[in-house]
């Protein structure tokens, strides 16, 4: 006869199965709560205009004082190309038609002026958009009217190619995603033509710095976007921050409480940090170094250093920012420990600030997280287990520099 499972085994899989079901009704909200994708050019669409051939051309030209003129081109037939031609009323209520109820422009286009070409055979729809870049330092310009980083919003590339075309003598000093940059203009394609929409091509955090060429457009323009951008970046970092800051600053406070000293009457602690301490006492003796706080320090911030840059090169920026921070935060703790054995209260206090503060790296450097809702849902996923995992590993190396400071 089977046995019943234990109330420990249920409780666990009840709990496992609630934390399951928690992050698949965030995800759900997440998707729902997304607004209608807006569209990079509403009249471009191989179906917007009647008559049209296939998707369109976007060229956004951008004059000396943050204004822009955006021209676009859509292909049409013989028929729809001598309609528009001879009725300029059909034309303007084709493009009126035809634009799209969700363009990125749609409230901000001024004097729309649609035109045909017959040569080419296309529709030509001109429009202004004021206000598309600013400059907060010197000659440095931030062209931040597609950047969408603190909202909900993601773009549909309708176009088969979208160009934004800086003001002459100026220069990009940034390399948005997805695009390719040639004399002054950076330009976006559709992977591929059979896409009816392409969302990957053209990002929600979109923006390009640019200034005169040189040294010092560039400095200036990265200096406008660390103005732009900076307020809203913080504000992100320090929400999405306290989550792992609360954790490992309880961690920390344990690890005063609990050291060497008084829990060494428990075998698996005095076994981890004697285990820790031989190792360390080994590789010293290999490396002709002495034990000490400041060898503790280098041996933990040098590792560190040395897996982060290794994950940069295998798996990209993003990655290492992540791995390298839990290094950080987590490595800390061995000095520390060695420094509360030691009752130095000054190094116990700055290590106990790099512990602390070092999830604010990787919450900085992920900012900011969109939506409310997007922040919750990488707060409870993302964060909250890695502050965990660092603080018991934290506390694993705070054990054995306790037993260095000890011997």
């Amino acid at each position: 006869m089977r046995s019943l499972p234990s109330l420990a085994v249920v409780a666990r899989s009840a709990l496992a199965l609630s934390f399951v079901a928690l992050c698949c009704l965030t995800a759900v909200s997440l998707v729902a709560a997304a607004p209608p994708p807006l569209s990079i050019c509403g009249v471009c669409g191989p179906d917007s205009i009647d008559g049209a051939t296939g998707p369109g051309t976007l060229d956004i030209h951008v004059d000396e004082t943050g204004d822009s003129r955006w021209v676009a081109h859509v292909p049409v037939n013989d028929t729809a190309a001598e309609t528009y031609r001879t009725n300029t009323t059909a034309l303007e209520a084709a493009v009126e038609d035809g634009w799209h109820r969700y363009d990125v422009a749609a409230d901000d286009a001024r004097d729309i002026t649609p035109s045909v070409d017959p040569e080419s055979q296309t529709v030509r729809v001109n429009y202004t958009v004021p206000g598309v870049a600013s400059s907060a330092v010197g000659d440095g310009w931030v062209l931040d009217y597609f950047y969408a980083g603190d909202t909900s919003d993601r773009y549909d590339l309708v176009a088969e190619r979208v160009s934004i075309h800086l003001p002459d003598g100026y220069a990009a000093t940034n390399s948005p995603s997805g695009s390719a940059a040639e004399d002054g203009t950076l330009t976006w394609t559709r992977e591929s033509a059979a896409d009816e929409f392409a969302t990957d091509e053209f990002s929600s955090r979109t923006y390009v710095t640019y200034g005169p060429a040189g040294v010092a457009g560039t400095l200036a323009s990265w200096g406008g976007a660390a103005v732009t951008f900076g307020p809203l970046v913080t504000s992100h970092a320090v929400r999405a921050g306290v989550v792992p800051v609360v954790v490992l600053g309880f961690v920390t406070v344990t690890t005063r409480q609990f050291g060497i000293g008084r829990t060494g009457r428990f075998g698996a602690r005095r076994s981890i940090s004697a285990r820790g301490h031989t190792a360390i006492e080994t590789g010293c003796g290999a490396l002709g170094l002495s034990l000490g706080r400041r060898t503790l320090s280098l041996l933990a911030f040098g590792a560190g250093a040395v897996l982060t840059v290794g994950i940069w090169i295998a798996f990209g920026f993003p990655n290492a920012v992540l791995v390298g921070s839990f290094v950080l935060a987590a490595a800390a703790f061995l000095p520390l420990g060695h420094a509360l054995e030691r009752g130095d209260t000054a190094a116990v206090w700055a290590y106990s600030a790099l512990a602390v503060l070092g999830p604010l790296a990787v919450a900085t450097a992920f900012a900011p997280y969109g939506s409310s809702l997007s922040l919750l849902y990488v707060g409870v996923l993302l964060f909250l287990p890695w502050s965990l995992g660092a603080g018991l590993v934290g506390y694993v190396l705070s054990l054995i520099g306790r037993r260095v400071a000890a011997e």
